[in-house]
């Protein structure tokens, strides 16, 4: 796969997410935490909004840098390799340190397969 398209995909997926948390963060975290307490509900949702802006973030960086040399652009691609297992790392983590019931799959997922895609590519 050429770092290019591993950037872009990469760079939309997590724009993507980000929109989402930022845009709906009250409604996000409901469906991943479930019902919270109502003095939970506006905190959480500053979190969820922060998560969101961090997202894009990343996702801005990977969509301007895709047009780099394929050196650079291949050390990039493994800094964020290494970062997505880093937050598979911390969401399995939430629940072996009891601060989640379960282990949320579908971000586990998504970022597996960005892992994927990051490595191949680079």
């Amino acid at each position: 796969m050429d770092t290019s398209l591993a950037l872009t995909i990469i760079g939309i997926v997590l724009t993507i997410v980000g929109i989402i948390f930022n845009a709906i963060p009250k409604l996000a975290n409901k469906q991943i935490m479930g019902d919270l307490a109502e003095e939970a509900v506006n905190p959480a949702a500053a979190l969820r909004t922060i998560i969101g802006a961090t997202a894009i973030t990343v996702g801005f960086t990977a969509l301007y840098c895709r047009d780099l040399p394929t050196e650079q652009a291949s050390t990039l691609l493994t800094a964020l390799g290494i970062g997505f297992i880093v937050i598979i790392s911390a969401i399995t983590l939430t629940k072996l340190r009891g601060f989640a019931d379960d282990i949320p799959i579908p971000p586990i997922i998504m970022f597996i397969i960005l892992t994927v895609i990051a490595f191949y590519a680079s």
